[in-house]
């Protein structure tokens, strides 16, 4: 009888501690429920704000303001005055445009893109441009910044030509006060350095710019433009500004050049990191008053590119090409139209006094 009470407390005993158990890995899961659960919350009230703050205003009568004062100063230490957009009339450029209006037609890099004038930044636009500021430099030249924000990040475009097609800005003072303005923060404004003398068909031909460049070298007024060439594989583009100048082929890759002069010799110990940071680099000059020639910066062999001017009178009129060559001789290998329609009808004539090479 003994034997049996024992045997029935070490049953009973038993049976507690698992029902303790159970009940302790109860309350365990119910806890780690509820910390899942609250991290779930966290995350998603911040989600949130995040969007929230995205979706909110991203400029402001502020942001412009503290825009237009640095493009004052900016402007002076150019010595170039630029004209802001009022929100209200089209800015009218030397060069034709009337913006914003001419936005709806306007592409970057040769690509179509939708850029719209949008003051508050905000919209499903690739470009949502929030001032305009613009400045002719000549009775039909001009030069044209469009400050947008895209996808919410501040990008400064630049229009230098005589067409509709739109660049990042490679200027890093307007860059870099874009985005502190954008940001809250402080701007600074650096006079650039002087000239020392002029150089001829060049507007900063002597301009110390570091690594070898002493300036840009400026493209011949009649040439700037969006032209463009019919042949069998298709239409190509070129698109020539003051001192850049794009080829976009007729797959759609794009070749982007700038145009410096060179002060220093080519060194002949070049690594390919360092050829690759200067591809758009090009040692360029004038050709007589209606060219330009271009090598790579880098380049040690071969010859280079060259572009000219030329006068046809086509269908009773007369019409500015560009001619294109790639070579040691001026002959050329492709000659560009001012419009596309242009280009496809005159693509199979040969004009006799042109020197082709093929």
């Amino acid at each position: 009888m003994k034997k049996l009470t024992i045997i029935s407390s070490v049953i009973l005993s038993s049976l507690l501690i698992l029902t303790g158990c159970g009940s302790n890995s109860s309350k365990k899961s119910n806890v780690t429920s509820k910390v899942k659960v609250v991290k779930q919350s966290s995350s998603k009230e911040k989600q949130k704000s995040v969007t929230k703050k995205k979706s909110g205003v991203l400029w402001n009568s502020d942001k412009d303001s503290r825009l237009e004062d640095f493009m004052k100063q900016w402007g002076e230490a150019m010595d170039q005055t630029y004209t802001k957009y009022d929100g209200t009339n089209n800015i009218q450029t030397a060069s034709g445009m009337n913006y914003p209006q001419d936005f709806d037609s306007a592409t970057v890099d040769g690509h179509d893109i939708s850029m719209v004038w949008n003051k508050k930044g905000t919209g499903k636009n690739d470009y949502n441009v929030v001032a305009i500021y613009n400045y002719n430099n000549s009775s039909s030249s001009s030069i044209t910044y469009a400050f947008t924000l895209a996808d919410g990040e501040p990008i400064v475009l630049v229009n230098e030509d005589s067409g509709n097609n739109w660049s990042e800005t490679k200027n890093k003072s307007l860059k870099e006060n874009f985005v502190n303005i954008f940001d809250g923060k402080a701007t600074h404004v650096e006079k650039p350095a002087a000239s020392s003398s002029s150089v001829k068909n060049s507007t900063k031909g002597t301009e110390d710019m570091g690594e070898g460049r002493g300036g840009y070298v400026t493209t011949p007024e009649a040439m700037r433009g969006t032209w463009y060439s019919e042949s069998e594989d298709g239409m190509k583009k070129l698109i020539i500004s003051e001192h850049e100048i794009t080829s976009i082929s007729t797959d759609g890759a794009t070749s982007h050049a700038i145009l410096y002069k060179r002060t220093k010799d080519i060194p002949f110990d070049v690594s390919e990191a360092e050829r690759k940071s200067k591809e758009e680099w090009r040692s360029a000059d004038n050709v007589g008053t209606n060219g330009i020639s271009m090598r790579g910066w880098y380049q040690l062999q071969g010859g280079g590119e060259h572009f000219s001017t030329h006068e046809e009178e086509i269908n009773g009129q007369k019409v500015t090409l560009v001619l294109y060559g790639i070579g040691a001789n001026d002959a050329t290998d492709l000659v560009y139209y001012p419009s596309e329609d242009l280009a496809k009808q005159q693509s199979d004539v040969k004009y006799g006094d042109i020197d082709y090479k093929f």
